[in-house]
């Protein structure tokens, strides 16, 4: 009975190893298939070393106590400064794309990306394996043409605005002056004015006003540049419509 006992737990504990070591063995495998599967989409020659550099700096940044602003920033700087392989900046780049984080950092260096674009163009990588690359460059420049198109039709608007205005200012100081000029001098110079109107000269006006020829000769210049006019007789003139 006793032997009975001890073969079946021997049997129950070699059971169970031999299940740990299948599940041990299954998982070794997967792996190793993993690997392989990563190998695989790095191949063609390509230095594997620096790809497991970049996971290495992936993981590096997210151990780290830095802000999530801040390894977002460093990893895209990384893929961006780091990496030498196109194809592994190929790979790269989708991982910030996975992240959320390629929009932001292709429109924040378009430059970059267009000239990257540019360099996947002219190597043995297969053309679908850029193109959401090309898509988002195309989407994006297209939204930034947008923008320029629409300040720049409210820049041309509000430079129309502004001559509009300045028009209608001309010809509103043109029109009050094509009126008379006598509202726009002064009590003084509208006494002068309207004493030359009725012919008198200018000792007679300084007589009248009780005021000095050198006063009288300074508020005529005043009138005449204020009716932009070149003299006695142009002013007679205009507010006459004879001269004398």
């Amino acid at each position: 009975m006793k032997r009975v006992f001890k073969f079946t737990h021997l049997f129950t504990v070699a059971f169970l190893l031999l299940a740990i070591s299948f599940t041990y063995a299954k998982e070794a495998t997967f792996s190793l298939e993993q690997i392989e599967v990563e190998k695989d989409s790095l191949s063609d020659g390509l230095s594997v070393q620096e790809w497991k550099k970049f996971k290495y700096f992936e993981d590096q940044l997210e151990a780290s106590t830095l802000s999530a602003k801040e390894k977002e920033s460093q990893l895209a700087g990384y893929a961006r400064d780091s990496l030498n392989i196109l194809k592994v900046k190929l790979v790269a780049i989708k991982v910030l794309d996975q992240k959320n984080l390629l929009d932001r950092d292709i429109a924040e260096n378009i430059a970059y990306y267009t000239s990257l674009l540019a360099d996947f163009k002219e190597s043995d990588i297969a053309p679908r394996e850029y193109r959401f690359l090309e898509e988002k460059l195309a989407y994006l420049q297209q939204e930034a043409y947008g923008r320029e198109l629409y300040w720049s039709r409210g820049l041309n608007v509000g430079l129309a605005l502004l001559v509009l205005f300045l028009g209608l200012t001309m010809w509103y100081q043109y029109s009050k002056r094509k009126k008379g000029g006598t509202p726009q001098l002064s009590k003084q110079e509208t006494l002068v004015h309207g004493l030359i109107v009725q012919g008198k000269s200018n000792k007679e006006i300084a007589n009248e006003l009780f005021i000095s020829l050198s006063t009288v000769k300074s508020h005529i210049t005043s009138i005449y540049g204020k009716l932009n006019v070149a003299g006695r007789q142009e002013l007679l003139k205009n507010s006459t419509g004879t001269s004398t």
